[in-house]
């Protein structure tokens, strides 16, 4: 039977799977689609022009790095609480959006070109995805990193793809009443 820690270890082990294959195409994605994420920093973050031109590669690039410190077993607990600090930070943004009333910005929190109205689906998202990059930091500080395991990989990206599923499913408007298509 296996012990509470190994199975910690190999939860922990999974959600870093999932975690920095997020971040490796959220960066990307930051990258490929410079003006979106310009756009997103100067509307969403509110980071003047001149300062947001030149904050795309330097956010990408955190993203990138916490991606590949958590594949990586030595750097795990540092790029956790990278990836923890950066949805940490969206959180934050969002809250802010929506306190400001401010909830049609265009946030780039999304792959897809679908937009979403920020609610309480974008709080929870960031808050789960802070929490459990904060798992993975404290279960890592606590015990052995294994690296990622060749079964990790498929779970890891079919966790993306119904993340990436369920993030284009929440932008689609609801029916209303007596409207047909």
């Amino acid at each position: 039977m296996p012990s509470a820690a190994s199975v910690l270890q190999s939860l922990a082990g999974q959600i870093a799977a999932f975690a920095a294959l997020l971040l490796l195409a959220s960066g990307l994605h930051k990258l490929i689609r410079r003006e979106r994420t310009q756009m997103a920093l100067e509307q969403f973050a509110r980071v003047p022009r001149s300062v947001a031109v030149l904050a795309v590669v330097p956010v990408a690039a955190a993203e990138l790095f916490a991606g590949v410190w958590v594949l990586t077993p030595a750097h795990r607990a540092a790029g956790a609480a990278l990836a923890a600090l950066i949805w940490g930070g969206y959180l934050a943004l969002i809250r802010r959006a929506i306190a400001e009333g401010r909830r049609d910005v265009e946030c780039g929190c999304t792959f897809g070109a679908a937009r979403h109205r920020l609610g309480a689906y974008q709080i929870a998202r960031n808050a789960l995805l802070t929490g459990a990059a904060a798992f993975v930091t404290v279960v890592t500080a606590v015990t052995a990193a294994d690296p990622v395991g060749a079964a990790q990989v498929p779970a890891a990206l079919a966790l993306l793809a119904l993340y990436g599923a369920l993030d284009q499913t929440m932008a689609l408007a609801p029916p209303r009443a007596g409207v047909t298509s």
